[in-house]
């Protein structure tokens, strides 16, 4: 790419703010990415950047760039108050020794620097006092009368100290507690924003406002209101916590990780800092890093945290240790018939297992206990063929205009309502609710598809003119897994169900683990290296690594299949380091592939494109550009499977899957729906059903709805009217 003009750098980081302002992430990465290649010595684009990333998220990807505006403009305050605040928000010890140290060289004003530096130095917060003399002493009595839970005479003097003292920040911060705990939230809530307009730099102040919102389901205030608060005090614990929760239920559980870590770190009782921390391990699907935390939260509480129970059973059910996760999750409601976590979170459960009835029992009990829990409908309506006059449609409807509904549980709400509408043949209001579900995911998460073609594009440059049959790989691994793979939504789910009905094959389901070697195989830094330069004892190492993490994962087996979506982008690879292996490619009339895709929420930030209609038909438009690929230069190291023949005429497609898995036939193979393992996928309830055609052309049904991603499928060639 040709070096920017001064004019086009102008021009690109005025677009970069433009977006950054709303929230178009990526797009302005990509524009402050060509300025820095461009003029490394721009300090105000690597702000933005840093600004950028704290904006979506992503706290410690600003530490570096702000690290290198500084060097750039070591007298702008506005850059070293951005990175104490990226360091509070996602800063380990290391980060903040780091930023300290630079900052004590800085030339900044003193009482700056002193500002800062103070920031990071008193680890224990603790309740503004005010200048007075005889204020403070009559504040502290107020923190004590609510320490003691005596809010009405905490209410009745602070009112009494407001107006002797109008401007006491404590007066009414303590004010606002006592009229919340009262069950005068709007007042109580109006009382904590007038504090922090008294004293602006008020963390404690700011934690309540962010508590009022998040009550409200205002997740995205709460979270603002939050990061003020640990802005201020980063060991504020409370806030903390309340961050960390926050991001989680926002989609954005690794950036609460580190955040809930100083809150463990810090906390006198870290009971609900672990539960909160093991909670964002399993958003964020760590789900041994989550076992691991919550255990000693159950430890922590001796035992008596329902809580830390229901979110450590969760964690287990995860990890496939599921009698276990339900004698927890009976103990959670042992402790606490009524736990929104235990009930919603033993249903899932028993979903995932198969034993809907139970389950169904279980998540309309949550319908109440929980009433603006979207996620509970969104799973129940997943397992759950609604049928005309089903209560539960009416419910959602209603439920769906609530104003103190989240975004995030107002799309998993509109997700259940599109699905139930279509079980009940109400076609024409499906999208209704289909299109705000997806513009909700979103707001939630900046996606670009056009990096997603830029790395296809490199991924097969770093591929090419490689001798893929004569390159030999000494003491590989005969390691032979079976690898499902394909779009999501396209039949791997029914296919790995069929394969693993075989009495020699375990049903792994999504592992993730080779897709994540041959990331980390071929990454140097920002590029892609060449597969020239790999060396074979590299392919070997990666494969016996596999074996070793599978073998300590599922310790009894034969023969394990993987149903890791992207091994598709890298067969020639999985080849190399596994020779024995199978691959399995599944394709699916994109057209049904894709409405599947636009119809579900992934777990958080995965699939990213399947939230906008052309996004999805350039992303099908670079799976077939890979397969294609592979086609063309090693067409025997996989076999293709074709959806719609499968479905139509199981039997003898079945026989021909099985013979390119190396299994002898066995007759089970036709009855998946009988195979009684687990099922975590989209798919949970439609592989313990017969083998059926009904889905096919569905697309036809929505064919105006669909129209922006049936013309991009159109004018790239991947469909033919």
């Amino acid at each position: 790419m040709a070096p920017l003009t001064a004019i086009q750098i102008k021009s690109f980081y005025e677009q970069a703010v433009k977006q950054i302002a709303a929230g178009q992430f990526d797009p302005a990465l990509k524009l402050l990415q060509q300025i820095v290649e461009t003029n490394p010595k721009i300090a105000e684009a690597h702000f933005q950047v840093g600004r950028l990333a704290l904006e979506s998220a992503r706290p410690h990807l600003a530490f570096k760039p702000l690290h290198t505006a500084t060097r750039l403009k070591p007298g702008e305050s506005a850059i070293w108050r951005l990175w104490a605040e990226a360091v509070a928000l996602g800063g380990r010890q290391a980060d903040e020794e780091e930023f300290l140290t630079a900052l004590k060289a800085a030339p900044l004003n003193p009482l700056t620097k002193i500002e800062l530096q103070d920031r990071f130095g008193a680890h224990k917060a603790s309740s503004r006092r005010s200048a007075g003399s005889q204020e403070t002493k009559e504040s502290l009595a107020l923190v004590s009368l609510m320490r003691g839970q005596r809010y009405e005479e905490a209410g009745k003097r602070a009112k009494e100290l407001l107006i002797r003292f109008p401007k006491s920040a404590v007066a009414a911060n303590v004010l606002g507690g006592a009229q919340t705990m009262l069950g005068e939230k709007d007042a109580g809530l109006s009382n904590f924003l007038l504090a922090t307009q008294l004293d602006p730099g008020y963390a404690e102040a700011y934690d309540n406002v962010g508590r009022a919102y998040f009550e409200q389901n205002k997740l995205q205030a709460a979270a603002a209101q939050f990061r003020k608060a640990i802005t201020l005090t980063p060991y504020l614990v409370s806030a903390l916590v309340n961050y960390g929760v926050c991001l989680a239920r926002l989609g954005h559980a690794s950036a609460a990780i580190v955040p809930l870590e100083r809150a463990v770190a810090t906390a006198p009782d870290p009971t609900v800092s672990l539960v909160a921390l093991g909670n964002a391990h399993t958003r964020a699907r760590n789900y041994a890093k989550a076992e691991e935390v919550l255990v000693r939260a159950v430890e922590v509480s001796g035992g008596k945290s329902a809580d830390a129970l229901a979110m450590l059973a969760q964690a287990q059910s995860r990890l496939g240790k599921d009698e276990l996760a339900l004698v927890n999750f009976e103990a959670a409601l042992a402790l606490d018939p009524n736990s929104p976590i235990a009930t919603g979170g033993k249903a899932t459960t028993l979903q995932t297992l198969g034993r809907f009835d139970e389950a169904e029992s279980l998540f309309r009990r949550a319908f109440d206990l929980d009433p603006t829990n979207g996620e509970n409908f969104r799973s129940f309506i997943a397992s759950h063929k609604t049928k005309p006059g089903d209560p539960v449609i009416d419910m959602m409807l209603e439920r769906y205009k609530r104003s103190d509904l989240s975004d995030v549980d107002r799309l998993n709400m509109a997700f259940a309502i599109a699905k139930a509408l279509e079980d009940v043949k109400e076609y024409d209001r499906v999208f209704t609710y289909l299109d705000q579900a997806n513009a909700y995911m979103r707001r939630l998460y900046s996606f670009d598809i056009n990096l997603k073609m830029l790395e296809t594009e490199r991924l097969k440059k770093a591929l090419d003119n490689f001798d893929w049959f004569g390159f030999k790989v000494p003491e590989a691994t005969d390691f032979a897994p079976i690898f499902v793979t394909g779009m999501p939504r396209s039949g791997t789910t029914l296919v790995e169900q069929i394969i693993s009905s075989h009495s020699l094959v375990e049903g792994a389901g999504e592992i993730g683990k080779v897709t994540q070697q041959m990331v980390q195989l071929l990454s140097r830094g920002d590029q892609l290296r060449s597969v020239q330069d790999i060396n074979p004892s590299e392919f070997a190492a990666l494969g016996r690594e596999f074996e070793d993490y599978i073998r300590q994962r599922i310790p009894d087996f034969q023969l394990i299949s993987d149903k890791s979506i992207q091994t598709y982008m890298y067969i020639g690879l999985v080849k190399l380091a596994l020779p024995n292996a199978r691959i399995i490619v599944v394709r699916r009339d994109p057209r049904d592939t894709l409405l599947s895709m636009y119809k579900n929420k992934f777990p958080d930030g995965a699939h990213l494109a399947a939230y906008d209609q052309r996004d999805l038909a350039m992303l099908y438009a670079t799976f077939d550009d890979l397969v294609r690929y592979w086609r063309e230069r090693v067409p025997d190291w996989f076999y293709e499977v074709e959806y719609e023949k499968l479905v139509a005429d199981p039997e003898p497609e079945t026989r021909k899957l099985i013979e390119a898995c190396g299994l002898p036939w066995e007759d089970a193979c036709l009855s998946p729906q009988d195979n009684d393992r687990k099922v975590e996928t989209l798919s949970l309830f439609q592989v313990r059903q017969p083998i059926t055609k009904s889905s096919v052309k569905g697309w036809k049904r929505f064919e105006k709805d669909l129209a922006p991603m049936l013309d991009e499928l159109r004018k790239r060639g991947l469909v033919s009217d």
